[in-house]
């Protein structure tokens, strides 16, 4: 694993010029078989959850973010796959 160090001047902090920027991290992350996989998998088990809570709000949420009973029955019943 790589070490960044940190340094501070005037009250900021600023990596080190060996330190990996987040967008060079998370495309390394989405070349990893295994890892790209438990993020799907994460991610699709977060998906049914929301839906699930989706549910549970009565018809005033549900009116006050834009969808109707009907709307969130049809995405509840989506499989938990499906974006």
């Amino acid at each position: 694993m790589r070490q960044t160090d940190v340094t501070r001047s005037s009250g900021l902090y600023t990596a080190a010029q060996s330190a990996v920027p987040a967008a060079n991290r998370v495309t390394r992350v989405s070349r990893r078989p295994l890892w790209r996989l438990l993020d799907l998998l994460f991610s699709a088990m977060e998906r049914r959850k929301q839906r699930h809570a989706l549910m549970g709000l009565d018809d005033y949420l549900l009116k006050d973010i834009g969808i109707s009973r009907s709307e969130a029955e049809q995405e509840v019943s989506k499989p938990f796959w499906r974006g």
